[in-house]
Order: structure tokens, then C-alpha cells, then sequence
């Protein structure tokens, strides 16, 4: 709610500068040519948002907290308007995803083989288990645009659309402090505390590795915001933005008994034996977009003295 409130004053702030530079330049008292025309753009927008990365039904894990991120994004963009109101636009861009993902505690209880071929045990306790999940997307919006003038220079602005997205980036860091023991059934023994035999006692691990995604994924996207012609040709927004992926991004096999760590030094990403995993985020951007033909002169302000 904190980092919604900020977005929302940011918003508004803009909003008021911009209709302070309108009223400005209205009573200036100088010829002032406005352009909102029908025609092909070029653009560039940025953005920072709060991002999350959610593992949905983690097997044999409990009480994982999921936190959300600060990222980035940012485009170059195309797009052509049809009349004053509707347009439609695409580009190509990058966005980042991430997510702190943390566990107060973990127990699971396995059996397997050793290399001799006797049967036991692996009992597995840990502690202050953390996991950040990084992702970045190659991603290519196709986008309607939808404006509301409210004057000669200024509007609102609605761009709800869809993302196609490649991973280019999907790795994921974990650490935490593990205790791994070995019951050995045939002979009642419990075996603890012995590194070389690889049963270690409060082992202080970090692991990386790469997340298992899918090839392609495609979240809805919707933007809204008020826009300002500082010139003839060019435009700038200002626009509070939200996004979600539309299915799953995890391409892992969820395992019937998922094991955050088998072996000492291992530990395996929680989207491993999540359900479904997916993305969200909302934050603000600011665009600049480039009108390739000059304005549509649709009015001219002069004030006339009198002698």
C-alpha cells in the first residue's frame, strides 16, 4: 500500500505540473500553434516498479514468505493514431522481474541409497533460508492506445495491451544453514555431525543456478496516464502501469515430494517444486514519443494590443 501511495502522488504531482505549463504558456500572451493529429510516432519510455515473482504451492515446504523488488524497464516503441483518440503501437524493450523469497524453517525426511547400495535416511533441517529469483525479459508489447483530450495540449491516456516475452536472464541465489543427518535403519544409527561422511551440522550454504523457464510467455499489460505536447512533434506522458503474466513461466516438472536439499552445498530453487509460478508488477514510467510529421496546426493563440 506504502509504494502504492507513492506512485499515486507522483502521478498527481505531474499532472499539476503539466497543467501549470499549460497555463503558463497561455498567458504568455505569444502566438502558440498546438498539434494533436492522426499520424505515425516514434517513442522511447522508462520505468521503475515494485515486481513479484510468485511460486504458487510449493510442495513439502510451508509458511514461505514472497516479497516484492524494485526493477526496471524500459522501450523504444513505434506506433500510428487513427484519428485524435485511437491508435495502436508496438516496440521492443526489456523488463526485469524480482523476488525475495525467505523460510524460518525447513524439515524434510527422504530415503535413498548410498554407494554401497545400503538404504537409509536423509534427515534435512535448515534455517534463515533465502532465495532472490531474478528475471529479465526480452519483451515486444502490442498495445491500444486510447486518449481523452482535455485542451489543445494536454490528455488522458489509456494503453492497455498484451507483452510477448523471451527470457533473457533467469538465475536465482539461495542461502541459508543446513543440518543433514543419516539413519541407517538396518542397524539403528543415526549419523550427525561427521562433514567428511557428508553429514554436516549447521552448514552455512549458498547455491546459484539458472530457473527452468518457459521459452516464451505473454502477460496483459495497461497503462494510464495524461500526456503533453511540448512542441509540435513532440509529446511527453507520465503514466502509473500494471503487469501480469497470463499462464505459468515455469517450465520445471513439479516433483511429487520436492527436496529444498539433498547434498550439502546444494540447494534447489523453490520454483523447482512450486505448482505454478508467475510475474506481476506495478510502478510508473514517463514516455517520450516523436511525431514523424509535423502537427496539424488546430488553433492559434495571439493577443492583439490596443493602441
Amino acid at each position: 500500500m506504502k509504494h502504492k501511495a507513492i506512485y499515486i502522488r507522483l502521478l498527481l504531482l505531474t499532472t499539476l505540473i503539466l497543467l501549470s505549463i499549460e497555463i503558463n504558456l497561455f498567458s504568455q500572451g505569444t502566438d502558440i500553434s498546438t498539434g494533436k493529429q492522426p499520424g505515425l510516432f516514434l517513442g522511447i519510455n522508462m520505468g521503475l516498479s515494485q515486481s513479484k515473482i510468485i511460486n504458487t504451492g510449493t510442495l513439502s515446504v510451508e509458511n514461505i514468505l514472497i516479497g516484492k523488488k524494485s526493477s526496471f524497464f524500459g522501450s523504444i516503441e513505434f506506433g500510428y493514431y487513427f484519428s485524435d483518440y485511437f491508435g495502436l503501437s508496438s516496440g521492443v524493450g526489456f523488463v526485469s522481474y524480482k523476488t525475495q523469497i525467505t523460510l524460518d524453517a525447513y524439515q524434510s525426511n527422504f530415503n535413498t541409497i548410498d554407494s554401497e547400495s545400503e538404504s537409509y535416511e536423509i534427515r534435512v533441517t535448515g534455517t534463515d533460508i533465502k532465495e532472490l529469483q531474478n528475471i529479465g525479459y526480452l519483451s515486444i508489447p502490442i498495445c491500444l492506445n486510447i486518449r481523452i483530450p482535455f485542451g489543445e495540449k494536454i490528455g488522458f491516456f489509456i494503453q492497455p495491451g498484451v507483452n510477448i516475452d523471451v527470457p533473457l536472464s533467469k538465475d536465482y541465489k539461495s542461502s541459508g544453514t543446513f543440518t543433514y543427518k543419516g539413519y541407517y535403519p538396518a542397524y539403528n544409527v543415526l549419523l550427525e555431525n561427521l562433514p567428511d561422511y557428508g553429514f554436516p551440522s549447521n552448514l552455512n550454504s549458498n547455491d546459484d543456478g539458472e530457473l527452468n523457464l518457459k521459452s516464451m510467455g505473454f502477460d496483459a499489460v495497461a497503462s494510464a496516464g495524461f500526456d503533453f505536447y511540448i512542441q509540435r512533434k513532440l509529446q511527453i506522458a507520465v503514466a502509473a502501469c500494471y503487469n501480469k503474466s497470463l499462464s505459468g513461466i515455469s517450465e520445471y516438472s513439479s516433483p511429487d515430494d520436492f527436496q529444498l536439499s539433498s547434498d550439502p552445498d546444494e540447494i534447489n530453487s523453490f520454483m523447482g517444486g512450486s505448482t505454478k509460478a508467475t510475474i506481476q508488477s506495478m510502478g510508473v514510467k514517463i514516455m517520450f514519443r516523436y511525431y514523424l510529421k509535423s502537427a496539424k496546426k488546430l488553433s492559434t493563440i495571439a493577443v492583439k494590443h490596443c493602441v
